[in-house]
């Protein structure tokens, strides 16, 4: 497959349907303590993509068929969701969405009902650990919501959506990773389980990224990445050893009783998590020499703004207001961008997103 000249339509699309979410998660990237959403950054109130202008990128994006993943915020706030996952389905895509959990129950017979495929519920392990991080009761409305959409599943005699669980190992809950999966969680309301570290960025990798953006594309923003900062010394007290144990453990038992499980990064050693956590990136044995994101997939923001990195909206490559998807995905910025990224491989920000180990291009480590 040629990677120059005009291309197809992209294959995987998020649709980042509202900036709205119910919670203020600590760690949040977009409404945390640093997020590129809380109240003294965001300065205006949370936007949504309106209604037809998502049936007008299902349309358009038919031929294709992507891979859709609805995002926020909290996608399931969205006052139109049930009409998005309707035209997208009849479109014959395939469609999923992560979640807080927390509005779930009351979603569950439609979810159902539409055909929902694939629903990640994003909890951050035992009920203190969750209530402290997200707010007090979101861990029980979580697992109420993962419990009702079973129930309903059953009740239907469907199989789907199936219902996965995307825990981010921070700080706060690495030592809970045993008790939350093995003692905790219903896993036979389980499909599959993502386990990944927090996706963090230096200061050093923020600001050659700021230089990226502004010196080829004329960009100023730094909302997003900002989002992202984290110094090393917050992840001092983690013990790597511990955490490789408890996870590793975990996998071994999903996986036994027929759990996919998927790892971000995909080596769970102590070493590896050391490297990681310590931003030496280049030491880790999970090294990536390119990415295929600019390629295959393509983030469409809440304001209109096509995006070429997942959850990184301050590098905007088009509007679909004022373009449609393909004349963006073809357009001369999209071109600008490959091109960097075919010369350069990555960006200073990539190898702390956990797309890159989705996506990414594995390199072979020097013996």
């Amino acid at each position: 497959m040629s990677i120059s000249g005009k291309r197809g339509l992209p294959r995987n699309v998020v649709l980042h349907l509202t900036e709205n979410c119910n919670l203020r998660c600590k760690m949040c990237y977009f409404w945390g303590e640093t997020g590129a959403y809380s109240s003294s950054k965001l300065g205006r109130k949370p936007i949504s993509l309106e209604l037809e202008l998502v049936k007008q990128i299902v349309h358009d994006l038919t031929p294709s068929k992507p891979f859709y993943s609805l995002f926020g915020g909290e996608p399931l706030i969205y006052p139109f969701i049930e009409e998005v996952i309707c035209a997208i389905k009849e479109a014959g895509s395939i469609i999923d969405t992560p979640t807080n959990g927390t509005l779930l129950a009351e979603h569950a017979k439609m979810l159902v009902r539409t055909g929902f495929d694939f629903v990640r519920v994003s909890i951050d392990g035992p009920r203190e650990i969750t209530d402290e991080l997200r707010g007090k009761g979101s861990h029980d409305k979580a697992f109420n919501g993962i419990e009702t959409l079973h129930e309903e599943k059953l009740i239907a005699k469907k199989k789907r959506p199936y219902i996965g669980i995307l825990y981010t190992v921070t700080p706060k809950n690495y030592l809970s990773i045993e008790q939350f999966f093995l003692e905790d969680l219903n896993l036979s309301t389980i499909s599959n389980v993502s386990i990944q570290m927090q996706n963090f960025l230096t200061d050093e990798m923020g600001s050659k990224y700021a230089e990226m953006i502004r010196s080829n594309f004329g960009i100023t923003s730094d909302s997003y990445w900002k989002g992202f900062i984290r110094s090393t010394q917050d992840f001092n007290d983690v013990d790597t050893i511990e955490l490789a144990h408890q996870v590793n453990k975990v996998v071994k038992h999903l996986k036994k009783i027929g759990k996919i499980v998927i790892l971000e990064p995909p080596t769970f050693s102590p070493e590896n998590l050391k490297a990681y956590i310590e931003a030496r990136w280049n030491d880790m044995s999970d090294t990536y020499g390119g990415c295929l994101v600019p390629w295959i997939a393509v983030d469409i923001t809440a304001a209109g703004d096509v995006a070429p990195c997942h959850a990184f909206y301050d590098l905007i490559l088009g509007n679909l207001y004022e373009n449609n998807i393909e004349e963006i995905w073809n357009g001369e910025n999209y071109q600008k961008f490959r091109t960097y990224m075919r010369k350069n491989k990555l960006m200073s920000i990539c190898p702390g997103c956990c797309i890159l180990y989705l996506a990414g291009k594995k390199k072979r480590k020097k013996e």
